[in-house]
């Protein structure tokens, strides 16, 4: 192998190892605003959106596994969702209990 093609090949190598290495912060953030609009949903979604909020609180869960596991991409990945499902969830609970005239 010439040269330059052994040079091309560590700086692959190596910028792979590196990409590899490299550590984002936990997700914490992500977990507390998740965990904080599930608690928003459950008194109203429990009733309305039932289905939405147990994807929310499922996701959550799985969140806080990946948390466990210091897999904070996947853990920051469910969180997002389990937040955006929670609020969904609150969101159509709200509409519907009000459409209801509670």
């Amino acid at each position: 192998m010439c040269v330059v093609a052994r040079v091309k090949a560590a700086t692959v190598l190596l910028c792979l190892v590196l990409g590899a290495c490299a550590t984002s912060s936990a997700p914490d953030r992500e977990l507390a605003a998740a965990r904080a609009a599930v608690i928003q949903a459950e008194p109203v979604a429990h009733r309305y959106a039932s289905k939405e909020l147990d994807l929310a609180q499922r996701k959550l869960a799985r969140a806080e596994q990946a948390m466990g596991r210091n897999d904070w991409s996947e853990a920051r990945r469910l969180a997002e969702q389990a937040e955006l499902d929670a609020r969904y969830a609150w969101a159509l609970a709200e509409n519907e209990r009000a459409r209801s005239g509670e």
